[in-house]
């Protein structure tokens, strides 16, 4: 198997949940300095910051990926397989795989590994940013000193997709937050006392929009908390979910629309209460269509015969915090594929590929 997979699947089995990225740092620091690159320091955030040289000349690149995973990501078991006629690593089924982004930091490491190996002075200077806790609201990144950085541009290896596809940009995103209150009440004796806090969110959910709203706009409530036992009218329950959109303006209405829905449950439902919360986790980005970063990671698609393919992504990724950070950052295309889900897998020649796509572009 190709040098980064191999790579990849070194790191696949290392325990990595969001806050617990002590391990999967440290053999990143191992791998680095075994090479003989010592210039990085660990924030107070446990993000890793590394520096390498190269032509003075040339502009300073950042390459970033995340160290952290979604659970299940203990006891993850790589397995090699076939889909389509091409070769993939998949996890057991127990477990996600962990390409996300496991995929980006095997691909650095590789790269880093490159340079080593042939030489450090016609590439551009990198620095290497690995983030933690990215998966529980880019917080690491929220907590980095940007300042400290020289780039002038950024490529983001955490991109769910084919090789070729370089996103653009990202949508703004909203916690949503229910908490109902009702009236405890024995259930088999006296239920008209009681007003249950499950029927006041059942009514909620299902007056709600959900799924894909339009092309620009998305909403999902993940979960419902409620109850105190099944013989009990139940005083409380707690709704937790999202909204994000590429279109501030669609995403104001539709937290207006949620707040008048919000209104409407109250009135059906006097005796209790909803109380709707709204938080801001992160704000939309736009990389300008003639940015270098684009042009660079087109041209080196072309040049191995990749069709670029420029579109925004609906997810969160450190690229939102480095662009609102003023570093312009692109997310490129990493070959994986249902992150988050124990049906996870990568392509082998995506992921190979990528590495050279980023080592065209570094060099170029």
């Amino acid at each position: 198997m190709a040098q980064t997979a191999e790579r990849f699947k070194e790191l696949v089995p290392i325990h990595n949940p969001s806050g617990q990225e002590e391990r999967i740092r440290a053999y990143i620091q191992r791998v680095i300095q075994s090479l003989g690159y010592t210039d990085m320091h660990v924030d107070e955030a446990g993000n890793l910051f590394v520096r390498i040289p190269g032509a003075p000349s040339k502009k300073t690149i950042l390459l970033s990926a995340h160290m952290d995973s979604v659970p299940p990501c203990e006891g993850i078991e790589p397995i090699e397989d076939v889909q389509d006629g091409r070769p993939i690593i998949r996890s057991a089924g127990k477990t996600i795989l962990g390409a996300d982004d496991k995929s980006g930091i095997a691909t650095i490491l590789r790269i880093v590994e490159r340079l080593k190996e042939e030489g450090i002075g016609q590439n551009h200077p990198l620095e290497l940013l690995f983030s933690s806790q990215e998966e529980v609201g880019l917080l690491g990144l929220k907590a980095f000193d940007l300042k400290q950085s020289e780039a002038e541009m950024g490529l983001v290896l955490d991109g769910e997709g084919a090789i070729g596809d370089i996103f653009d940009a990202g949508p703004s995103q909203k916690g949503l937050l229910f908490q109902l209150e009702g009236i405890r009440s024995h259930a088999g004796i006296a239920p008209e006392a009681g007003v249950s806090a499950i029927e006041m969110a059942a009514h909620l959910c299902a007056s709600l929009p959900s799924g894909r709203l339009s092309p620009e706009t998305t909403m999902n409530l993940g979960v419902i908390e409620g109850g105190d036992a099944f013989n009990i009218v139940a005083p409380s329950a707690t709704i937790k979910g999202e909204a994000r959109s590429h279109d501030e303006y669609a995403l104001e209405a539709l937290l207006t629309q949620i707040q008048e829905v919000s209104q409407e449950i109250q009135e059906q439902f006097p005796r209790g209460k909803v109380v709707f919360t709204p938080t801001h986790k992160y704000a939309r980005f736009v990389v300008p269509p003639d940015h270098v970063s684009i042009g660079m990671a087109k041209a080196a698609c072309e040049k191995l015969g990749i069709t670029p393919e420029v579109k925004p992504m609906n997810i969160g990724s450190d690229a939102h915090i480095l662009n609102h950070g003023g570093l312009p950052s692109i997310v490129l295309g990493m070959g994986f594929h249902f992150s988050h889900s124990l049906g996870e897998f990568i392509y082998v020649d995506e992921l190979e590929q990528v590495t050279q796509l980023v080592w065209e572009i570094i060099h170029a």
